[in-house]
């Protein structure tokens, strides 16, 4: 789903919606994935989402994990 045209947008409302303990939860699930999704427009969208609300939280979820856009 993650990297799907469509699908994706369901994985980010549901980073958009979850409360904090489903959230880690997604994260812990998602970070194995997170160079593939890199790769993928689609993916590069959820990273997105899951740094926004990353960068609100006040505790780290995990190790730091560089996901800007790649040049």
């Amino acid at each position: 789903m993650m990297k799907d045209q469509y699908a994706n947008y369901v994985v980010q409302k549901m980073i958009e919606i979850a409360e904090q303990p489903q959230r880690k939860l997604l994260l812990q699930r998602i970070r194995p994935y997170m160079i593939q999704l890199r790769k993928y427009t689609y993916g590069k969208h959820i990273l997105s989402k899951l740094e926004k609300f990353m960068m609100k939280s006040s505790a780290p979820v995990g190790p730091q994990i560089d996901i800007g856009v790649e040049k």
